[in-house]
């Protein structure tokens, strides 16, 4: 523990000195000429008490010189002492001025020791300042530097990003046109194929009514031979051509908005509906042999294509594009069922 402490001691003495050396080696010229002042000032008090010594003997001898005999030798002792004194009193006068002079010397070092030490203190306190700045500087430079790179890195992969998002865009172009072109083409051969569709089902459609035609023509035909003669049938014969089929139209009237989709008699009465792409299912009366609108029955939500009246004639039942099946009733006029199938 002894060790240790001696240790300890050893080398904070270490430090003293390092630093009293670090310190006085910029002042080793003033500290030489402050420690000659001091031995120089040491001499003159030492020889100034010399003096004194020797003033105080020839004191000593002039009183004795004085009690003797007066002789010529005590004449001669006085006036050597006398002169000895003068010499003395004027290398005492030197003395002091030069002591003088250097204690004004040694002022004058003091205030620039002092004056040195403020300037060294301020020149180290800027120099910190500067240290500290420098420092701020520094790392404030190396943040920079750091976050350039971090934007060259960014930059580069915001390039690559932009080249592939480029690339994955004209591939997307590409295909868009591609697709557009194969649309085209679907849509072109679509159309020939609606357009043959289309002209398949006008050839059916005239062919089943040439067939309706012909099978009602035939009908109406046998039913002409069923008849037992012309005079049974009274004035209701006028009303028949040569080949048993009406001539002329009854009633013609524009019943929808649209195209008419479906008609259908009542069986009780002489209403006729009708249900068109307009949505609703118009009632006509043509008993009276003019065509009157009895009602308008709405709801649906798309074009009706089929229409049917129950066996009492008081409900009718229409079916819609919608796959939605209606009924309402002929009096009222109201839906009384919707149901989708």
């Amino acid at each position: 523990m002894a060790k240790v402490q001696e240790n300890w001691r050893d080398v904070i003495a270490d430090r003293l000195r390092e630093r009293n050396k670090n310190e006085s080696a910029r002042f080793a010229d003033i500290i030489h000429y402050n420690n000659r002042l001091f031995d120089t000032a040491a001499k003159l008090r030492q020889e100034n008490l010399d003096l004194k010594i020797d003033k105080k003997i020839r004191d000593s001898v002039n009183v004795a010189g004085s009690a003797g005999s007066g002789t010529g030798f005590g004449t001669d002792v006085a006036a050597i002492t006398n002169a000895q004194i003068q010499s003395l009193e004027k290398k005492v006068l030197a003395q002091q001025e030069e002591l003088t002079d250097l204690h004004k010397r040694k002022g004058e070092h003091s205030q620039m020791v002092i004056t040195l030490n403020q300037k060294l203190t301020e020149l180290q306190r800027l120099l910190a300042e500067k240290e500290r700045v420098l420092a701020d500087k520094t790392a404030l430079c190396v943040a920079l530097k750091e976050e350039l790179d971090e934007l060259k890195a960014s930059h580069v992969t915001i390039k690559d990003e932009s080249l592939a998002s480029q690339l994955r865009a004209n591939t997307a172009e590409d295909k868009l046109r591609t697709v557009q072109d194969e649309n085209t083409k679907l849509l072109n051969l679509l159309m020939e194929y609606k357009s043959r569709d289309a002209e398949i089902m006008n050839k059916e459609n005239d062919k089943f009514v040439k067939e309706k035609k012909a099978r009602i023509e035939s009908e109406l035909e046998r039913a002409i031979r069923d008849i037992p003669g012309p005079s049974s049938l009274g004035a209701d014969l006028d009303r028949f051509d040569v080949d048993g089929l009406p001539e002329g139209v009854e009633f013609k009237f524009d019943a929808h908005d649209g195209e008419v989709n479906a008609v259908r008699w009542s069986p009780i009465e002489r209403i006729v509906a009708t249900g068109g792409a307009d949505r609703k299912v118009k009632l006509w009366d043509v008993g009276k042999g003019v065509c009157e609108q009895r009602g308008v029955l709405v709801g649906s939500n798309q074009g009706i294509n089929s229409v049917e009246f129950d066996t009492t004639g008081s409900m009718i039942l229409a079916a819609s594009n919608d796959s939605a099946s209606r009924m309402w009733s002929v009096v009222d006029h109201r839906l009384r069922v919707s149901k989708a199938c």
